[in-house]
């Protein structure tokens, strides 16, 4: 490639090609193109073949495998699970098959060590070193995969930190060094054996370890593209993307395109300077942490059209499609189905680097935060640095956010809301969404100002349809609320919760009250309210004015309350990826997850894994494109004058898929007439390097959010007082729970000095809540 001084395509004939390392294009690799031909399953793994196994008692397979360490199993492309105790619960995989922490004694570091009761543990089985430990942090914000390297007493001590705290909130399992449930694997280090439970039927085939390396890293190229390949067999030893799939380093140009990723530790990572680079029309499924993830630096990218079903499965912290310090990006028309926590996050620390401005529109989420508390399915975290430019979300459907509390030695109340704005995330256009079945709020701004919120449908949330409320005694204001359809809770609870001191700026909403309950707005009746100055032009309706609400079209008939109030209806016939078709239904989990976590449903798991063919790539041979909306480039318009798009599904680009080369026997060279003896020539055709037809345009606006932000107590918030993961009832400590991509301790005290500020790709980050936040009083809701 590099000796033929111009933009080369590679393609790939069908097959598995296992590779040990991450192949490697430079700047002398720009324009160019690798391509799996039409109709061919081509599929690259970063992983081991397994062979040479024996037969062993009680079904157990052996097989020797040259590895430091194996962090995944696959066979025929289904993950296993690492032998653990306790055993996965099939019936309820998200809340059973854990022990708990317990109350740490003094002298211990909480990040480090965790307290264990022996007493869960038959003889045999108590932890010892080099054990792994699968464990959720106290606030439940982070799950981590820790090393045991001494145990004294009844503490366990790792060889390295957890992001946040460990305690008796913390759920966890250990790994066990011999399996005992079919489709489960175990690995001895020292002997460099793997041991496999396998089902009947198992002859030896199919079996791979993964590695922890990068399969392509486009570092300093422009204008590649890698189009339709399956990508799997890789892991992660941390939620952090410095290895994914695809990873790439200050890249501009690339087209990573109708592509499926499966088992990989992240899918694709955009690092450094990487900007104006399209991800589109790909499916990703089974990720160890983040299915796209974009740090700091990067900006102007667009991540259309995409799928994602159970991303996150190990490292819970991080959003399905994750910004870090990133600006001014277009999410939209993606798929995201079943994740432990976010959504799409959107996370920024630090002031001086450019972030926010983002453009989150036309994505269906359904089923996010089903192992996390206090979560939204999209969510903005930001500091004080509230004069930052605010990100635009709008046309999104969300439905069931989860929320999976801990308090001491078990599971608690759950916390979630749709789109969740935190720590001061300000100057947003919130608009023309539809959220439903949240176990908090609709809508959330924790502490952020100057939000506009409108044209938003919000049905069964669980306490607020729209809450507005202080952060760290720092003011809010200007979160201006008007023109949303809020259904009210059948027990009448506050429909819309605030603290801002003037009624004014909530107007013109429409209460959909079905079942009667007493209407209250801040605390009062909504009559009292309006008397307040507040509200006015809102009304109330028991009549919902639904078209095809049974069939999920929750848009409003001619002569509704809300059409003739005036509130848009949500484009439902336009939201989401056209590679689903229709959004996939809540699957049953897979038999083994590795060294993950449970998968986020409470449907039974098969612990007989299937022996079936490799992964296959999308059936989708030629990528589409989504549409913004005709003539309109995306993130243009001015908030409430948008003409949402009307087709049904995203468009379909100019370019053709290249077609598979014929060899067909006596072809004569160069053609695909018969006639030639020669069957190894072949015709290469023309391919598009180019963007492949994706609309690569960006918003224009952008900007910088940051700083560090701590949290403020919130007496309403599910009976819980004081700070908001105050067990007790007393204050307590702010915590950060943005899951900002691990900033260190060390980091941490350093970041003090403006000056200092570590690279991204140079050390782990982590925002602790230990030593960034100090307890703050309970506030009080402003009163009407």
């Amino acid at each position: 490639m590099h000796q033929s001084n111009g933009a080369d395509t590679i393609y790939l004939a069908g097959g598995t090609y296992y590779v040990d390392d991450a192949l490697q294009l430079t700047s002398a690799d720009s324009g160019s193109s690798i391509v799996a031909m039409s109709g061919q399953n081509v599929v690259i793994s970063g992983g081991t073949q397994v062979s040479g196994w024996t037969q062993g008692a009680d079904g157990i397979w052996t097989a020797h495998v040259d590895a430091e360490d194996v962090q995944q199993f696959t066979v025929n492309g289904e993950k296993q699970t690492e032998s653990r105790y306790p055993d996965v619960d099939p019936n309820d995989p998200v809340h059973g098959g854990w022990l708990w922490g317990q109350d740490l004694p003094a002298g211990y570091d909480a990040q480090k060590s965790m307290a264990f009761d022996p007493s869960d543990y038959p003889a045999g089985e108590q932890p010892k070193a080099g054990d792994t430990v699968t464990v959720f942090t106290e606030n439940g914000y982070s799950s981590e995969v820790l090393t045991i390297a001494s145990v004294q007493g009844n503490v366990m001590t790792f060889t390295t930190e957890a992001n946040y705290d460990l305690g008796a909130a913390s759920r966890y399992y250990v790994s066990q060094d011999t399996p005992d449930n079919v489709g489960e694997w175990s690995y001895d280090a020292e002997t460099q054996t793997i041991s496999y439970k396998a089902p009947d039927g198992f002859t030896g085939q199919g079996g791979v370890v993964s590695g922890d390396h990068s399969i392509i890293s486009v570092d300093g190229a422009d204008n590649v593209s890698i189009k339709g390949i399956t990508f799997t067999d890789t892991a992660s030893k941390s939620g952090d993307p410095t290895t994914a799939a695809i990873e790439a380093n200050d890249a501009t140009g690339l087209v990573v395109e109708g592509n499926h990723f499966t088992n990989v530790g992240v899918g694709v990572a955009l690092h450094g300077d990487s900007s104006g680079n399209t991800i589109s029309s790909n499916s990703f499924e089974h990720t160890w942490s983040s299915a796209i993830a974009m740090t700091a630096g990067t900006s102007d990218n667009r991540v259309t059209n995409n799928t994602v079903d159970h991303s996150n499965e190990v490292f819970v912290q991080y959003g399905s499609v994750d910004m870090q310090e990133s600006a001014g990006n277009q999410i939209d028309h993606n798929t995201i189905t079943n994740v432990p926590r976010f959504g799409i996050s959107e996370v920024n620390y630090d002031p001086d680097i450019q972030s926010g401005g983002n453009t989150i529109e036309y994505n269906d989420i359904r089923h996010s935060g089903q192992q996390t508390p206090d979560t939204g399915a999209i969510y903005l975290f930001s500091a004080d640095d509230s004069g930052a430019d605010g990100s635009t979300i709008r046309y999104n459907t969300i439905v069931d956010t989860g929320g999976t509390n801990t308090k001491d030695g078990g599971f608690a109340e759950d916390w979630s809301s749709g789109i969740y704005l935190d720590n001061m995330a300000s100057n947003a256009q919130i608009y023309g969404n539809y959220v439903e079945g949240t176990t908090f709020s609709g809508i959330l701004i924790h502490g952020g100002s100057n939000n506009e919120i409108h044209d938003n449908t919000l049905l069964d949330n669980g306490k607020y349809g729209i809450s507005t409320i202080v952060a760290d005694d720092n003011p809010i204001g200007g979160n201006e609320t008007y023109n949303n359809f809020i259904e009210v809770s059948g027990d009448g609870s506050n429909t819309i919760d605030t603290d801002q001191t003037d009624p004014s700026l909530i107007h013109d909403n429409v209460y959909y009250n079905p079942n009667g309950g007493e209407l209250t707005i801040a605390d009062v009746s909504l009559a009292s309210f309006q008397r307040q100055g507040g509200d006015t032009g809102s009304t109330e309706t028991s009549q919902a004015g639904f078209k095809d609400a049974a069939n999920g079209d929750y848009s409003f008939v001619s002569g509704s309350v809300a059409q003739a109030h005036g509130i848009d209806s949500v484009p439902f016939d336009s939201v989401g990826s056209s590679l689903s078709g229709t959004s996939p239904e809540v699957e049953t989990p897979s038999g083994g997850n590795g060294s993950s976590t449970p998968p986020a449903t409470s449907e039974p798991v098969t612990e007989t894994p299937p022996v079936t063919a490799e992964p296959s790539t999308p059936s989708e041979e030629t990528p589409t494109t989504p549409s913004t909306g005709e003539g309109t480039s995306p993130g243009t318009s001015e908030p409430g004058n948008e003409t949402p798009p009307v087709t049904a599904e995203p468009s379909t680009p100019s370019e053709e898929t290249p077609t598979t080369p014929t060899t067909g026997e006596g072809a004569t060279p160069g053609t695909s007439e018969p006639g030639s003896g020669n069957p190894d020539v072949i015709t290469i055709p023309d391919v598009d390097t180019g963007t492949g037809g994706t609309d690569t345009e960006t918003p224009s606006n952008s900007g910088h959010w940051g700083g560090w932000g701590g949290w403020g107590g919130h007496g309403g918030w599910g009976g819980l007082s004081g700070g908001r993961w105050s067990w007790d009832g007393g204050s307590s400590r702010g915590d950060d729970h943005g899951g900002g991509r691990n900033w260190s301790r060390d980091t941490q005290a350093a970041s003090d000095d403006s000056a200092s500020r570590n690279d991204w790709r140079g050390s782990q980050w982590r925002h602790d809540d230990d030593n960034d936040h100090h307890s703050h009083s309970q506030l009080s809701h402003w009163h009407w």
